[in-house]
Order: C-alpha cells, then structure tokens, then sequence
C-alpha cells in the first residue's frame, strides 16, 4: 500500500502525487500551486478550498477549523488548507474560493 495520495488541484488543473499526512498547502507546493494562508494554525481564514472530490480522503476537521467555516459561513464541502490533511486519495480541491 503507497503512502502517497494523489490530489488535483482547480482551476490550476495540476495534479501531484503527496505523502499522505500532508497538509493542502504542502500539496499545493508540490504541485506548483499557491495557497495564500495567514496564521496556519486554521483560525485565520485565508486559505479556504473546496472539496470537489475525495472529501472522505482528508482528516476530520479539528473544531478550530470548523469553527472558522462556519464563521465564514462555507458550507460542509469547503475546507482550510493550512489544517486539511491528506489520507487517501485520490482528491479534487477548488482554490481560490473566496
């Protein structure tokens, strides 16, 4: 069994090959994609993605994470970057959200 999760990152339409325990972020890097965050500890906000596909191949969001998506008022499909992290894929995530 490989320890890497492929993730696909929109608009972009980059793909990666990731070690599972990744942040979307650190995808991102490896993929060539930005990901503006701020505070990378899942409060501040500024690195929302939506999960098109493969949503049950992240970590369950910490309550910290969820309570800033629903702060922002995203709904169950939408995750933070800097705190989602990768298990199995593969995974569709949507940059640039807001």
């Amino acid at each position: 069994m490989s320890d890497l999760v492929e993730i696909t990152f929109l608009p972009e339409g980059r793909t990666a090959w990731v070690r599972a325990g990744a942040t979307l972020v650190q995808a991102g890097e490896a993929a060539g994609v930005e990901i503006v965050m701020g505070c990378t500890r899942g409060m501040c906000g500024t690195d929302p993605v939506r999960v098109a596909s493969g949503v049950d191949g992240l970590s369950a969001p910490e309550p910290h994470e969820t309570g800033t998506i629903e702060r922002m008022g995203l709904g169950p499909d939408h995750r933070l970057a800097c705190s989602a992290k990768l298990v199995r894929g593969p995974i569709v995530v949507e940059t640039g959200v807001l």
